[in-house]
Formats: structure tokens, sequence, C-alpha cells
């Protein structure tokens, strides 16, 4: 026998602009008691008859947000992608006043087997354009609110040993990412840095590598882009050219024709997947890397990322006696925060034996017989 459905009660009142808003509740009490909580609402000055839906709004939000910051063509993708994929699909279509904490929890956990990075701007995307939603009085408050990522922080990179540095530029002396390696090794430059340089850049005179272009690879043009907008203003700069730079390149130009110092075969700037095929020589050389059926000997017994070799530049320098003023400016750091957080690891890595030393207390063993 089918079961009576509870009657619903509802109760109305007029908004502001005239129409009725209804509010619905198992008892008369509960029904009223959301009404009287929008009359509160609207006496605070929010306007709770707004049916503007998340998505409108954040369209908004984007079109300000590129609007007013000069971004690079990749940070403007990357935005929209994190909108798209992960934020849009989940509140999109939901009307901003009618969001709540558990829409969230459930957008995240949906999200969960992402890096701590993305889940942030995940958050952090979310939570402005929850808050232009506050400054058009849509809303009194975010349910982003005290809403924390879920993954656990990344390893940090770590900087390659010297028997590591010695055994990548062995295992991959005599190929074409050999010179890649060298210069980002001893030049601390970014990967899209390195493939951006054009031999007009290097002053082989006055042994300067000049720093005013890099190459982008947006999720739309895969083939890439020169660029002439850094990535900060801090990354136009000039740094002194190594020996090893010096002498390795120095051969290098005079075997090509092309004005890119890392190019493809026809002589133009390296695509995202001429990048991949180039870098794949290092990963066919890693054990437990793709070299199955390849005729490649895996001989590195640990995993290196481009990105490593501009960190293990840097903690190099600073081993030499660098200042973290001077790595600052010719890594093209626009924060002493990051250069500082090398120099910090770095530091702490180097005084641990003097460390461990000051956590042992003489007259306590003593003490303790």
């Amino acid at each position: 026998m089918a079961t009576k459905k509870a009657k619903r009660i509802r109760v109305s009142m007029t908004l502001p602009d005239g129409t009725r808003k209804y509010f619905d509740g198992a008892t008369k009490k509960e029904a009223e008691q959301k009404r009287d909580e929008a009359k509160r609402k609207i006496m605070c000055g929010y306007d709770i008859g707004n049916n503007t839906t998340f998505g409108e709004l954040a369209d908004i939000w984007l079109q300000e947000y590129m609007a007013q910051k000069k971004l690079h063509t990749r940070t403007k993708e990357s935005t929209e992608g994190v909108f798209n994929r992960y934020i849009i699909p989940e509140l999109g279509n939901k009307k901003i006043r009618e969001i709540k904490p558990a829409n969230i929890d459930r957008m995240l956990l949906r999200i969960s087997h992402l890096s701590k990075s993305t889940q942030t701007k995940v958050l952090n995307y979310t939570n402005a354009v929850f808050t232009k939603a506050i400054e058009n009085d849509i809303i009194p408050r975010s349910p982003t609110f005290n809403k924390r990522p879920t993954a656990e922080n990344p390893e940090k990179v770590k900087a390659l040993t010297d028997a590591q540095c010695e055994s990548l530029l062995k295992a991959t002396k005599g190929t074409r990412v050999y010179p890649f390696i060298v210069v980002c090794l001893f030049s601390g430059l970014r990967k899209g840095e390195a493939a951006g340089l054009m031999w007009k850049d290097l002053d082989f005179d006055n042994r300067i590598i000049h720093v005013q272009r890099s190459i982008v690879w947006p999720i739309s043009n895969r083939q890439g882009e020169v660029n002439d907008m850094m990535k900060t203003e801090a990354a136009h700069r000039k740094i002194p050219m190594s020996p090893e730079i010096y002498n390795l390149l120095l051969q290098e130009k005079k075997r090509t024709k092309s004005m890119y110092v890392f190019h493809t075969k026809d002589g133009s700037f390296l695509s995202a997947e001429s990048f991949r095929s180039m870098w794949g020589i290092v990963e066919y050389r890693t054990i437990g890397g793709p070299a199955t059926g390849h005729h490649v000997n895996a001989t590195l017994d640990f995993h290196v990322t481009p990105h490593q070799l501009r960190h293990t530049c840097a903690t190099r320098w600073i081993a030499n006696g660098m200042t973290p003023k001077e790595a600052q400016y010719l890594m093209g750091h626009s924060s002493p925060d990051i250069t500082m957080g090398i120099y910090a690891e770095y530091m702490a890595e180097q005084q641990l034996p003097e460390t461990a030393k000051k956590i042992s207390s003489e007259n306590l063993r003593l003490a303790m017989g």
C-alpha cells in the first residue's frame, strides 16, 4: 500500500522588487523560520531574489581578471582550463545564493586525486567568484570558507648531486639533448627560456647570455609560440656565460644555420612534441623509464626533469659562495622568497651534522650514566 506523502506547509513574502517568494517547510514554524531568515538578509542589503548562476558570474569575473592583469598566454589558458575542467561542471548551473558548503565538499571530493597545487587553484578561483557575489550583495558569505585542499604537499624539487650531474652528462653526451642540459645546468634558465634562445642572444665576445624571450606551448597551440613577454619583469636578465656553455655553444654555432640554439631539423623552434622527443633521450636512459624495446643502455638510476637542472644550478651557485641577491637576479626570480627558500634548504642540509651535535647533550648523557 502506497504511503501518503507528508503535506508541506508554504508561506510567502513580497520582495523589494514586487515579486513574491515562497518558503516551504515540514511545519508552519519551519517555513516561517525560512521566511524570517530571508527578511533578515533583505534588511542587511542582500538580494535574495537574485538568480545569477555561478557560471554567469564566473564568466564576468574571468573577463575582468583577464583585462586587469597582463597575463601570459599560457596563464590565461591555464586559468580558463581550471574553470572549465573542475569548477563549472560542478557549480556552473547552480544559482549563487543556493550553493552550500556541501557543494564545495563534493567538488573537492571529485578532485581529491589531483595535486595540492591544482586543488588550491580550484579553491582560490572559486572563492574569487563568491567574493564578487558578496561584493554585489548576492550572498552574505562564501561557502568556501574554511575549506582546504585535501592533497598532501608535493615533494620538494631536489638538486642533483655532483655524481648525478656527471652521470647525466656522461649518459647523454653526443646526443641532441646534451647541449640543452649543459646550458640549463650552468645558466639556471627555465625550460622555455632555454628553448627560446637565439644565437643573437649570445654575446660570445663578452660571454653574456641575454634572456629576452621564451617558448610557450599553450594547450590550444601545441606548436608553441615565441613570446617576448617574459614570465615576469625580473625574467629579463643577463647571465655570465660559463666556460662549459661558451666552449660547447661556440662549436654548436658552427654546425647550424638555424637562428635558434635549439631547433628542429628544419631549423624552426621546438614544438611541444619536439621538446618531448628531445627530453625522451634522457628518459630512455633512465632505469625504470620507457626503454623497453629500445636499443638504449639505461644507466641513470634516478629520474630528472628540466626544472631540476635549474634548481641544481641555483644550489651550486649558492654552494660556491654566491649571495641570495645575486642568485635571485641570475635566476630571474621576481621574489627573494623563492631564492631564499633554495638557500635555506641548502644551508640546512650542509649544517645537518652540526645541528645533530646540538641536539645531543653531553651533560645529560653523563647524568644518565
